[in-house]
């Protein structure tokens, strides 16, 4: 059996040989083999290639993260609440939160010293951007305040008082309760005037199922509502009209 020698061109350009067997001669060849080596052989990996071609490929899978955000408290109606007070110009700084609360995840506390922070169940922004926005929010709504910005603040811009916020706790707890705790202080703009007012805020009475995070959310913003509430309040009652 000779083989026919065909020229083909290399990558360099010049022909180079190449050979090819006579279907006649291959036939001769495979059927001259022995048994239990060639056919076998040939066999076994086509039904390799035939198994691996029919492997189920892993289906996508839908993203089933869920994500929420803290909630304003309802406008509250006006009304005649005894003489007109002065309305304040106030800034919401940077809110600081606790190490253990940096993050997009939901906290969940099991037991006094375990949390448990959930990756399907997210916060839609910052936890401390959040809680500023909704203060400033609440804060804007009540009666003794005339207009609120949040940090950064404008270079011109005139401010009253300042409001610093230190979140300790903001979390749901597996036997249902909310747990949110928070340091204020009220800061006059200028250093000599100093502290205005300060206190802490620990939420009491909020209560979620254990289950339903949209509602842990609502309660969370419950408590954000309640301290905005009590920070109003310590502002100086100036009865003088704006």
């Amino acid at each position: 059996m000779k083989p026919i020698f065909i020229a083909q061109a290399s990558r360099q350009g010049s022909p180079a040989p190449a050979v090819r067997f006579p279907a006649a001669a291959l036939h001769r060849l495979a059927s001259g083999c022995r048994p239990g080596i060639f056919v076998p052989g040939l066999l076994a990996a086509g039904l390799g290639l035939l198994t691996a071609c029919t492997i189920p490929l892993p289906s996508a899978q839908p993203d089933l993260t869920r994500y929420y955000l803290l909630a304003a408290a309802p406008g509250q109606p006006g009304g005649d609440a005894g003489p007109a007070l002065k309305r304040w110009i106030v800034g919401v700084r940077a809110v600081n939160i606790a190490p253990y609360l940096q993050t997009r995840s939901f906290a969940v506390r099991s037991q006094a010293n375990e949390v448990i922070l959930l990756d399907s169940t997210r916060w839609g922004e910052p936890l401390d951007q959040g809680i500023a926005r909704v203060v400033a929010e609440n804060l804007q709504s009540l009666k003794n305040v005339l207009r609120v910005s949040t940090q950064p603040f404008r270079a011109d811009e005139q401010r009253d008082f300042e409001v610093l916020l230190r979140v300790t706790a903001c979390e749901g707890a597996t036997n249902g309760e909310v747990r949110f705790s928070a340091g204020w202080r009220i800061l006059a703009p200028t250093a000599v005037a100093g502290t205005v007012a300060e206190g802490n805020y620990t939420a009491s009475g909020l209560r979620w199922d254990g289950r339903d995070y949209g509602q842990l959310a609502a309660k969370l913003s419950e408590a954000v509502g309640a301290l905005s509430h009590e920070i109003a309040a310590a502002l100086p009652k100036d009865t003088t009209k704006s």
